[in-house]
């Protein structure tokens, strides 16, 4: 067996086996290095998308906000503008001026292509805007408290508000709603002097009490625009005077003097002329208007019914007379009288047993001679007179309308017992009203008159329950406050 030869001298040397190659350990980690560095760099690009989309989508959220209180603003301004139509619509909901008025401001905010809907109703599918109007309210139901009450309205808009980075996400648009609501003052004053100067505008001569569930508001400037002569005390939510009080023996609690003049001035000068028409006639005992003056002087059963009364009307109760009024608007102008002299305006003397009744009616004297006067001096014992404003319509809550035209003073002294009332307003613009009603069960009352006086009257009571008047109260039945 052949032994393997020792290299030595001279000999060949035996080749040695190939050593492996060492990893650098440096070059290892480089290795390493490098993948890392091309994970993060895509986890730092996912990262950035994300942080732009989300950067984008709050920049839309954003823009939603603002665009939000943009709309908002414009569905208030819409609001107040149908509010204001209350009036011009009457019992009609929803009528086409108050539609108007709404897209009006809706299109002077910015916005068009609108649809209007009304009634809590839908208009379907639409492509732009949409303009619910809701006359009475209805959209929140019995949650608000002006639900089903005529003297308020509602709007509602909707839209879609276009988005930005959205749109990768696929949503071009977000549909965005809001909700507006004006309605009328709920309880105004209830008795206005317009007098600007005088001293006195509103005077009490004398008065055991007087009451009032509303304010009283005299705007005059005069250093004793109010004036208490004798009295025990007037008690009113609120009296305020442009000018100063003088001469005051009675107690007036929550009294404002040096107070700015309310506007408008006159809150009843939005009413409209009634339209006048030739004199009416009349047949036996029913009157349909009349050519002179309606005159009764005896007794019996008379009729009268809305028209032209040329020469006014002048009735003198006498024992069992029983006098109607039809619902309507009696027009009184200035006629030939009984002796051939001109007269106008109505006159009315109540005596005992008399019946005088008088429902929906509204009595509007345009003539220049004669006022209204109203006399009772001694307590109608046995006895029903009542007069009431219309409940609807142009003239609801309206019972007495002087034409500005006519400055005659109107007197109402009457010792009314319980049953018996006038209710409604008593508007005589440009002249001295002078009132003494005492008792009476009508469930409001108001004056507006160029001067009041307050005089002899053992009980006064202003009430102002207005639920029976479909717009509520007439006065600034023009105006319209944001109340949501």
């Amino acid at each position: 067996m052949n032994e393997p030869i020792e290299n030595g001298p001279g000999r060949t040397p035996s080749p040695r086996p190939r050593r492996r190659p060492r990893r650098s350990f440096r070059s290892g980690f480089g290795a390493f290095a490098s993948q890392d560095d091309g994970q993060s760099t895509i986890i730092v690009a996912i990262s950035l998308v994300v942080l732009l989309l989300f950067l984008g989508l709050g920049l839309d959220v954003g823009s939603m906000r603002m665009s939000k209180v943009k709309l908002q603003n414009a569905a208030d301004a819409a609001a107040v503008a149908a509010g204001l139509e209350i009036n011009q619509c009457g019992d009609l909901s929803n009528c086409s001026s108050m539609q108007n008025a709404a897209k009006s401001a809706l299109q002077e905010n910015g916005y068009n292509n609108i649809t209007v809907a009304t009634n809590c109703a839908s208009p379907g599918p639409v492509s732009g805007m949409t303009l619910t109007i809701n006359g009475p309210p209805c959209a929140l139901g019995s949650a608000d408290p002006n639900s089903g009450k005529k003297t308020a309205v509602e709007v509602v808009v909707s839209g879609p508000i276009p988005l930005s980075f959205a749109k990768i996400l696929g949503f071009n648009q977000a549909p965005v709603t809001v909700r507006a609501e004006a309605a009328r003052p709920t309880n105004p004053p209830c008795v206005y002097a317009l007098d600007p100067h005088a001293a006195g505008a509103i005077s009490v001569v004398a008065g055991v009490g007087m009451t009032f569930s509303c304010g009283l508001v005299d705007e005059s400037d005069s250093s004793s625009a109010l004036g208490c002569l004798v009295g025990v005390g007037i008690t009113a939510p609120s009296v305020k005077v442009t000018g100063g009080a003088s001469g005051l023996l009675c107690s007036v609690p929550n009294l404002q003097v040096n107070v700015a003049r309310p506007s408008p001035t006159d809150p009843m000068a939005y009413l409209p002329k009634p339209s006048v028409g030739s004199c009416g006639y009349s047949s036996g005992n029913v009157f349909y208007g009349s050519s002179s003056t309606a005159n009764i002087a005896v007794g019996g059963t008379y009729t009268f019914n809305p028209g032209v009364y040329c020469g006014g009307i002048s009735i003198t109760a006498a024992v069992a007379t029983n006098i109607t009024f039809n619902p309507g608007t009696y027009v009184l102008k200035t006629g030939p009288g009984p002796l051939g002299a001109s007269t106008g305006g109505l006159n009315i003397t109540l005596s005992l047993l008399s019946n005088i009744q008088g429902s929906g009616v509204t009595f509007y004297n345009l003539g220049t001679v004669g006022g209204f006067t109203i006399t009772a001096s001694t307590p109608a014992g046995l006895s029903n007179v009542a007069l009431s404003a219309p409940t609807t319509g142009t003239y609801s809550g309206v019972l007495f309308f002087q034409d500005p035209g006519n400055t005659n003073a109107g007197s109402f002294t009457a010792n009314l017992l319980t049953g018996s009332k006038f209710e409604g307003a008593y508007y005589l613009p440009t002249a001295t009203l002078t009132y003494a009603v005492s008792a009476g069960s009508a469930s409001y009352n108001i004056i507006v008159a160029k001067d009041v006086n307050f005089a002899v009257a053992a009980v006064t009571n202003f009430s102002s329950d207005y639920s029976a008047l479909s717009l509520g109260s007439p006065i600034n039945r023009n105006q319209a406050l944001l109340v949501q």
